[in-house]
């Protein structure tokens, strides 16, 4: 079943507070069996929701680099591309791609850094334009937004109710949908992506 609870809900919330809570403290608080709530972040994990637990650093304690913030104006057809091969290069702590083709990214890198990284790793032909600043002061605090929470349909952004369908792409990238015309349409669009790419 894809639809949330107000019991997944909460555990979501103890999570976000401590990753590393206990299975056991989560069952008292939200009135289940450690096995249900074991149960119940499996299943949020398949549906994509909890993606992985990690520690949070600040590497600015642990490394003699800088944290800097990298704005880049991409070409649409670009995007993608540029965000994904940001995010496997190292010192790159976070990766946003938004609607209008922009790229932005946190990382630890010195300023000398950023040049090799733009015309080394990156295709410099697509980057239109970019920004970099030093990174002053930041926090990261991850937060359910309030209100009716439930999973949205990834084409039309309908919720899901019930199971919905769920679409796995030849990238191994897994979509949640409400319906199989948006199984369907998710299928195109990344047939049309990958043609482009090939071309």
């Amino acid at each position: 079943m894809a639809e949330l609870d107000a019991t997944d809900i909460e555990i979501l919330q103890l999570l976000l507070e401590d990753a590393r809570r206990p299975y056991r403290e989560i069952a008292d608080a939200v009135g289940l069996s450690p096995p249900s709530v074991s149960n119940r972040v499996e299943r949020l994990q398949d549906l994509g929701i909890v993606r992985r637990f990690t520690v949070e650093l600040d590497q600015t304690q642990l490394a003699r680099a800088d944290e800097t913030l990298l704005v880049l104006d991409v070409q649409p057809s670009n995007a993608e591309t540029i965000r994904t091969q940001l995010a496997s290069v190292d010192g790159v702590e976070h990766v946003f791609q938004t609607v209008e083709s922009r790229v932005v990214v946190k990382a630890l890198l010195n300023a000398s850094d950023v040049h090799e990284l733009i015309t080394d790793t990156l295709d410099e032909a697509a980057i239109e334009d970019y920004e970099v600043e030093s990174v002053l002061h930041s926090s990261w605090q991850p937060q359910l937004r309030s209100g009716n929470i439930g999973i949205q349909c990834t084409i039309c952004g309908n919720h899901i109710d019930g199971d919905g369908e769920t679409v796995e792409v030849g990238s191994g990238d897994t979509y949640h949908v409400c319906c199989s015309s948006c199984a369907e349409e998710i299928v195109e669009q990344y047939e049309s992506l990958q043609e482009a790419a090939n071309e």
